[in-house]
């Protein structure tokens, strides 16, 4: 049976070809592919490298609605929270997260034992799970290199870390698993104080590690490839080529430059006559169809509305954009919805780590930044509807996803308001009545002889 650390590097190892496709394809380092192999013989010269890369806008559109606002925490660790909150830059550590689980299908969250928490590199890190329990985590990996250049493997279970250095360079090609041995003297063992697996899986499925790039990448292709041959005839086509049939010695004696006029010798009568002429230029209207066609086929294909990819114009409503955009609301709501609990474990243990006490089960709440658009004339007639069919505003408020404390602000803002109209009433009673007092005097004075 094969060791946790062979197990360990087999996994590793084979994820870091593919995902590093993926995160080249996402951050535009994408390669040309040709439909024939003499095409790429052709081709190869090219001193430049076309590219429309609709991967990124496909993953970022998500990614924009995934925003961990902050994650709530009530009870006696509250303030506990805050501080640790503020100090583990978690609001950014969790983009990151977010765009690996969007781009690789999962990203990782390793907690220390003071309590920090870092977003770990889905090439970095696994988590390996109870064959008959997928969801109880058994033991978990990260491999990294050091300083000095060779790989380091640290295996994490719930009582204990192994820790593991590799006996040649990291750079190595020949590098294998039993190259991999354990550390010398107290290093290799270390206790793990937390109780648990400290690292955290974030996945899109737990049926297969699923990227969102993994259906675009085939169109990906296809577009930089019409828009390569787009610009290699349109090189051509702004040049057009020019031809000479004659039986004249002019073999380079013809130049192709404005203002230039050629010089023809006649035909000699007897074989074919002089002639000249040029290719048409390409029409280039045929490409950009094609990457259109190519565009809206990636549109569909992931759920993401076609105003992302090109313009449809200004004139659209508020209601029409929403209805749009419903799909990439609930892609995006569904990620939240797999993310969020991940993230309120992170949290307990973080609390844990530096209190010694594990949180209420409700004390933990992650709360994300709303996934839909937000037109405020319709939400602001929207929710006058619902006050005025007797729905009250705090529940509206509350359905529309606003935080606990932003409903209390408003009550207080609200009472505030409504003390300061019973003043102004007050006063302006009072007022009323001295001018009215001052009248009645006036009037009860006798008028001079």
């Amino acid at each position: 049976m094969a060791s946790d650390v062979e197990k360990a590097f087999t996994v590793l190892s084979a994820k870091q070809a593919a995902y590093r496709d993926l995160f080249n394809y996402y951050d535009g380092d994408q390669p040309l592919m040709y439909t024939a192999r003499r095409l790429e013989e052709i081709f190869r010269g090219l001193d430049a490298r076309f590219t429309q890369n609709w991967c990124a806008v496909v993953v970022d559109a998500v990614k924009d609605r995934i925003n961990l606002r902050k994650i709530a925490v009530t009870g006696s660790q509250a303030a506990q929270w805050a501080d640790l909150w503020e100090r583990s830059e978690l609001f950014l550590e969790s983009d990151d997260c977010h765009e690996a689980l969007l781009v690789a299908g999962e990203g990782f969250v390793i907690v220390d034992n003071d309590g920090q928490a870092y977003y770990n590199d889905p090439r970095l890190a696994q988590v390996f799970y109870d064959a008959a329990n997928p969801r109880l985590k058994r033991w978990a990996a990260k491999w990294w290199v050091n300083d000095e250049g060779f790989l380091r493997m640290a295996l994490y279970y719930p009582d204990r870390v192994l820790n593991y250095v590799s006996v040649k360079a990291a750079d190595k090609t020949d590098l294998k698993a039993t190259d991999i041995v354990e550390m010398a003297g107290n290093d290799f063992m270390q206790a793990n104080p937390l109780g648990q697996v400290p690292v955290f899986h974030f996945r899109q499925s737990r049926r297969i590690v699923k990227s969102d790039l993994k259906s675009v990448l085939p169109i990906q292709n296809g577009i930089n490839k019409l828009l390569s041959d787009m610009m290699v005839a349109a090189e051509f086509g702004a040049f057009k080529q020019r031809w000479v049939i004659s039986n004249a010695e002019i073999q380079g004696k013809l130049k192709n430059a404005p203002g230039e006029v050629w010089d023809i010798p006649s035909g000699d009568g007897m074989g074919q006559q002089t002639q000249v002429g040029q290719f048409e230029a390409n029409e280039l209207k045929n490409y950009l169809n094609g990457i259109e066609q190519a565009a809206n086929a990636c549109a569909s294909i992931t759920r993401t509305p076609k105003h992302y990819f090109f313009s449809i114009g200004s004139n659209l409503s508020g209601e029409a954009l929403m209805a749009m955009e419903a799909p990439l609301v609930k892609k995006a709501q569904d990620r939240i919805d797999r993310a969020a609990p991940v993230w309120k474990a992170v949290a307990e243990l973080m609390l844990f780590a530096v209190s010694g006490v594990m949180p209420a089960p409700g004390d933990v709440k992650p709360e994300f930044d709303g996934t839909g658009v937000v037109q405020p004339r319709t939400e602001a007639e929207t929710r006058g509807l619902n006050v005025q069919a007797g729905m009250p505003l705090e529940t509206v408020l509350r359905d529309e996803g606003k935080s606990v404390e932003y409903i209390e602000q408003m009550q207080r803002d609200r009472a505030a308001d409504a003390k300061r109209q019973q003043v102004s009433l007050g006063q302006s009673l009072l007022d009323a009545q001295r001018r009215f007092d001052i009248g009645g005097q006036n009037n009860g004075h006798s008028q001079p002889q």
